[in-house]
């Protein structure tokens, strides 16, 4: 599985993780031309590599060059959602700024609506949150993990006046999303709240490094200097182990260790929803950072015909998942309730065709376990480009199967 770590010492801001992203090998030019697709005009965006206490690091600057209107949650989602961006951008980056919008009106005791982006007219945090996302997707990691968040104290001067750090919404953000925190003796503010909502949004666990293979890593710099190297770290590579889960099954399976990890299971039943929009529930929760997403025919009260909504999702994304749950459909709430997910280790193999390289999944500890599926969307590939049925690929491609 490809992995992205992200490693913050010293806290997280929206363009340290953009940087760090960057930093992995990414083009800046790519980036700045998907950025173009937003329509936004009166800035300049440059990266260069500087020095944060001794290592190497690359910063984003972004300079606002034109007079900029303040912006409100639906002004930006507006902007975002008529951009020519991919629609997992689109869908990432409008989250982030409602997790923004919402903890900034709880704090503020205003709806969610009348929360106003004063900062430069949003553009910083626009081109962080958009920029964030448009680089993870070109990064095409399957998961993204980050470490426990440090927290300076004392006070940040806002729009609003004098606010005590970490600042109210930044652990509002926090405290919505379950990420593990703690506090630093550093009297400055190191998690803004645009750092918490990217990281709570595109984040599945919050934990030290895991046992991975690191491919690239890349170093974002902050603006601030602290005692201490103020950049976060991104860890590029193949997931070796998530947790494990030792089976003690007598003279069969003792030996045998399995992968594991938490899960949540959402559910809602529904007896009057137009079928038309179960589709984009769908594709709003997958988006959103669930794991998966069914729908299973039932029978309500008064034998009533009705659909049962099961989304199985990570502990820190039921709450976002949720909400799409009571936004998107005609439930009146949703059961949620802790599980494990209990797995077989597993690899992705390339195998040689006639027709090209083919991904394979190998999963199991031969001999007791062991499954091997070949990528259907490599298959399906060949079969149209071939012009031969799809059964006959997979039947050759089995034929090769040599574990």
């Amino acid at each position: 599985m490809k992995v992205l770590y992200l490693e913050c010492p010293s806290g997280a801001a929206g363009d340290m993780i953009l940087a760090a992203l960057l930093d992995c090998g990414l083009s800046v030019e790519e980036l700045q031309k998907h950025l173009s697709f937003l329509q936004l005009k009166g800035y300049d965006l440059k990266c260069e590599t500087i020095n944060k206490k001794g290592l190497r690091a690359l910063q984003v600057k972004i300079n606002v060059t034109e007079k900029q209107p303040h912006r409100n949650i639906s002004a930006i989602t507006e902007l975002i959602r008529k951009s020519n961006l991919s629609p997992w951008v689109k869908e990432k980056s409008i989250a982030v700024f409602q997790a923004l919008a919402r903890a900034e009106a709880k704090v503020h005791g205003i709806p969610e609506d009348k929360v106003h982006f004063h900062e430069v007219g949003a553009v910083d945090s626009i081109l962080d949150i958009v920029g964030c996302a448009i680089a993870l997707e070109m990064l095409a990691v399957e998961k993204i993990l980050c470490s426990p968040l440090p927290l300076g104290s004392g006070w940040v001067n806002t729009s609003h006046g004098p606010l005590p750090l970490p600042a109210p919404a930044t652990v509002e953000i926090i405290k919505d999303f379950h990420i593990p925190c703690y506090g630093l003796p550093l009297e400055e503010e190191t998690v803004t709240p645009t750092g918490a909502a990217l990281l709570g949004t595109f984040s599945s666990a919050y934990q030290p490094l895991p046992s991975m293979i690191i491919e690239t890593i890349g170093y974002g710099a902050g603006s601030k200097d602290f005692d201490t190297p103020n950049i976060i770290r991104a860890f590029k590579g193949i997931l070796t182990g998530s947790g494990k889960f030792s089976c003690a099954c007598a003279n069969t399976c003792s030996e045998e260790n399995f992968l594991s990890e938490p899960l949540e299971i959402l559910e809602a039943c529904i007896d009057d929803l137009n079928p038309e929009i179960y589709d984009y529930v769908m594709e709003r929760l997958f988006s959103a950072g669930a794991l998966d997403v069914y729908f299973t025919p039932i029978q309500m009260k008064k034998n009533r015909p009705a659909v049962k909504i099961t989304v199985l999702a990570n502990p820190q994304k039921t709450h976002q998942l949720g909400r799409i749950l009571l936004q998107e459909t005609t439930t009146l709430g949703y059961r949620r309730q802790s599980a494990e997910k209990i797995m077989l280790p597993r690899k992705q193999v390339l195998l040689d065709t006639p027709w090209g390289q083919v991904r394979v999944k190998v999963a199991g500890q031969p001999p007791h376990y062991q499954n091997i599926a070949p990528e259907y969307d490599d298959c399906l590939r060949i079969a149209r480009q071939q012009g031969i049925p799809l059964k006959t690929v997979y039947h050759k491609i089995w034929k090769l199967l040599q574990f």
